[in-house]
């Protein structure tokens, strides 16, 4: 299906109220071939013949025609303008659930502003074509009525006029195409300086560390003023199709004014018939240069429509799984597990098998595929190779957001969203309650901090900017896990980056959350994972030893190496 066709599905389930605004669009059209018969009213039957009752008629027959043109303006307005945004909004709202869905990898390929400017700015532009199609209907008609009236005025002069108009379509066709192109040139412009501009602000600590100020500014200025360039092709490509359009009508105008002269000069045509039908003339212009508006309203949102049902059509890798639904685990089996994501294997022949209630620890050093291997159990990437099964079920044939359920995970990328500490802590269990929440913090070793925040648990996170430390950020995540309360804790090194009195808080934290639950954690710091009832070890994403920590620093291994160079 053509974007053009996909694009006005979108405006069927408002038939009703498209209708009511076709029905003023028809109006208000009608009403402007009005002023035509009036001025050759005034002109001949009130001025020149000097009638005083026609004239105390006149000034209120205009108030009327246009108090009833600007109703009609202002309600064809308002419900095509209400449709456009609704259709935006749905639109808008149905991609942004659609990225959420898309997997790391797809996301990991496109930076956030650009994500953020296709979704903001590429699907606001679709507003564009509610209007592109009032333009395309109302001016029509417009000119319609108003060659009607012309035709009524003088067949001759009107057959004079309109010759030329054929020749006003070539443009809007000429200059479709590339209207669209530039269009398109300019938004994907936009997105990359959004992308820029994100990507720095968030890095602003490295930025200014390292004194990058000017590099990035250069580099966004140089966007930029790519960005501004696309702007004004994109202009000038619109704004073409008018004054071509303009030029046919004024041929037409001054054959008109030839002709229509030489009929009231030879007393054939009346002074006020030839002004009423140089003002239909005129009137007709807008009409007309509206027409040419209609290809860069429309060129502009089918550019910005290709992308948005582009991303639409972007299927996810990961398939939403089975209709099984998964349960707490007895036993999770990776048998013969492979990754390779197209830089070469992360993974290759993992066989590994994790019973209930056991402490699993994964170490190696960094590259070796640890987090890989973590992350294909909530399912955030599928193995290239081999299978991880739950009690014996593919991880594929389960339920997708049942899988993730039974998930916990605290990473070493806390991050926070911008709303209270308690929602925050809420995510994985947005029904459950203030007193659940805070139990989940006391068991986070984050109940007293919390505390001490100006609003306490209502205290919204974009205040408080630096003045949450690391450890406080990362027992916030625990607590956000504790209160998940799922039977799969994932720990992939929750505490690499914090210092020491930080360390002990969240480890303590992180003790009790594990305590009854199937644990896999990654860690760097040997120390930490002593007390497992498993360790693996992974150099160049095979397994080359596993068992416990004595037996590992016994046999003088791979484990043992990692042990003497902590």
């Amino acid at each position: 299906m053509s974007t053009a066709r996909r694009l006005a599905a979108r405006f069927r389930p408002f038939r009703a109220p498209l209708a009511g605004a076709a029905g003023l669009v028809v109006v208000g059209s009608a009403l402007q071939g009005a002023p035509v018969f009036l001025v050759q009213w005034a002109l001949d039957d009130v001025l020149i013949a000097r009638d005083p009752r026609g004239l105390a008629w006149l000034g209120p027959a205009i108030v009327a025609l246009y108090v009833l043109n600007g109703l009609v303006t202002v309600g064809r307005a308002t419900l095509t303008r209400s449709i456009a945004w609704r259709v935006v909004s749905d639109l808008r709202e149905e991609l942004h659930g659609h990225l959420l869905g898309l997997d790391l990898g797809w996301h990991g390929r496109f930076p956030s502003g650009e994500r953020t400017s296709r979704l903001v700015g590429d699907v606001n532009a679709l507003q564009y074509a509610v209007n592109g199609v009032v333009t395309a209907v109302q001016k029509p008609l417009t000119l319609l009525f108003l060659a009607g009236s012309a035709v009524v005025l003088n067949p001759l002069l009107a057959a004079l006029a309109l010759v030329f108009l054929p020749f006003a379509a070539f443009p809007l066709h000429r200059f479709g195409r590339w209207v669209r192109e530039a269009s398109k040139e300019a938004l994907d412009a936009g997105a990359a300086l959004a992308a820029l501009a994100q990507e720095s602000f968030a890095g602003i600590r490295v930025v200014q560390l390292f004194g990058a100020e000017p590099v990035r500014s250069a580099r966004f200025a140089a966007l930029n003023r790519a960005h501004e360039r696309a702007q004004v092709r994109a202009l000038f490509a619109s704004l073409l199709p008018g004054p071509a359009t303009e030029l046919a009508a004024a041929l037409g105008v001054g054959l008109v004014l030839f002709v229509g002269g030489g009929q009231v000069a030879a007393g054939e045509l009346e002074p006020g018939a030839l002004v009423a039908f140089m003002v239909a003339l005129a009137v007709m212009n807008q009409p007309l240069k509206g027409l040419s508006e209609v290809v860069p309203l429309f060129q502009r949102s089918l550019a910005a429509a290709d992308t948005v049902f582009g991303l639409l059509d972007t299927r996810p890798a990961l398939s939403a799984g089975g209709a099984r639904v998964a349960g707490r685990p007895v036993r999770i089996e990776l048998r013969g597990v492979g990754a390779d994501y197209g830089d070469g294997p992360v993974l290759d022949g993992v066989d590994l098998e994790v019973d209930a209630g056991r402490r699993v620890a994964i170490v190696g050093a960094s590259g070796s595929g640890k987090s890989t291997l973590l992350a294909l159990l909530p399912r955030l990437r599928d193995p290239s190779r081999g299978a991880i099964l739950w009690d014996g079920v593919d991880l594929r044939e389960l339920d997708l957001g049942s899988l993730r359920r039974q998930i916990a995970v605290v990473s070493q990328e806390v991050f926070l969203f911008a709303d209270t500490v308690a929602e925050n802590i809420r995510l994985g269990r947005p029904e459950a309650t203030d007193a659940e929440v805070e139990e989940a913090a006391r068991a986070a070793n984050a109940h007293e901090f919390i505390l001490a925040l100006p609003q306490g648990y209502q205290t919204p996170v974009q205040e408080l900017g630096m003045r949450l430390s690391g450890g406080q950020r990362q027992r916030l995540c625990i607590a956000r896990a504790v209160l998940r309360d799922a039977p799969v804790l994932l720990l992939d090194e929750a505490t690499s980056n914090l210092d020491g009195p930080s360390e002990a808080a969240v480890q303590e934290a992180l003790e009790r959350l594990q305590a009854g639950r199937t644990t896999l954690v990654v860690a760097h710091r040997l120390s930490t994972v002593r007390d497992a009832d498993l360790i693996v070890v992974l150099e160049n994403g095979r397994i080359v030893e596993r068992g416990t920590h004595a037996e590992l620093l016994a046999a003088g291994g791979a484990y043992a190496r990692l042990a003497e160079d902590a």
